[in-house]
């Protein structure tokens, strides 16, 4: 399944999200820091807390297939399970762009028909709620404490969705402003049948491939944003370690 990020302009030039100072602080733009160079690593465990990928995204320059006002998110991805050892790979190309409801990705068309998802929509503060091609999201917190590869981040957003119809998948995503997402947690659930046919109750799935998964933060780079935006913090990760798994959002 596809797991939307976090996130155009031609050539080699920056390409950095609006942000509006004070009044913009419950504006989307400041949880997803889009500009090209900039890169997040991220490895996935299961409910156990056993490694089973390592991933990197990183903003490049426009590919050619980049829409007016989106950005290339690219991705790759290694397993770290005992699929590792078959040299499982994977990279997905997927396309970020800041519209009037909020930050939307799109995916482009491939074995799957295009598709393209609200990631976080306008405002960005506790409360919101939003419908897209994949079920029903809704923000859960705002400005709480959250945890990074370097410590405690003071301003994060929490969104939790619901996904699939009859519901399926729930994906809680954390992200910290100026930094982008740090956290994202999948459950699968099934559906048990009743005695007489019907769907009945949902239930966390047995198999620990499918039924949690947490993908963490472990590194990131996030460049400088230009002089008109006052209070940008610039976080940079401990290292880089290359790494994609297909996901959920």
């Amino acid at each position: 399944m596809r797991r939307p990020v976090v996130l155009g302009l031609l050539g080699s030039c920056l390409l950095v999200a609006p942000r509006l100072g004070r009044a913009d602080e419950a504006s989307t733009t400041g949880y997803f820091p889009l500009r090209i160079g900039n890169w997040w690593t991220y490895e996935e465990q299961d409910g156990e807390g056993n490694a089973l990928s390592r991933e990197t995204w990183t903003l490049v320059a426009d590919s050619g297939d980049n829409r007016a006002g989106e950005f290339h998110l690219r991705s790759f991805a290694k397993r770290l399970d005992a699929l590792g050892h078959l040299g499982h790979r994977w990279e997905g190309h997927e396309y970020l762009r800041v519209a009037t409801d909020g930050v939307r990705k799109r995916f482009p068309a491939g074995r799957d028909a295009e598709l393209e998802l609200l990631l976080l929509k306008e405002p960005a503060r506790f409360g919101t709620r939003w419908h897209d091609a994949q079920g029903d999201c809704e923000v859960t917190a705002d400005h709480a404490p959250c945890v990074g590869p370097r410590g405690d981040l003071a301003d994060c957003l929490v969104t939790v969705c619901i996904l699939g119809d009859p519901p399926a998948t729930t994906v809680t995503s954390t992200y910290a402003r100026d930094v982008g997402m740090v956290r994202q947690e999948v459950d699968v659930v099934q559906l048990v049948p009743g005695l007489d046919g019907s769907l009945g109750v949902m239930v966390p799935a047995a198999s620990a491939k499918g039924g949690h998964s947490v993908l963490r933060l472990t590194a990131y780079n996030v460049g400088a944003r230009p002089a008109d935006a006052p209070g940008y913090r610039p976080g940079y990760g401990p290292g880089y370690r290359p790494g994609y798994r297909p996901g959920y959002r």
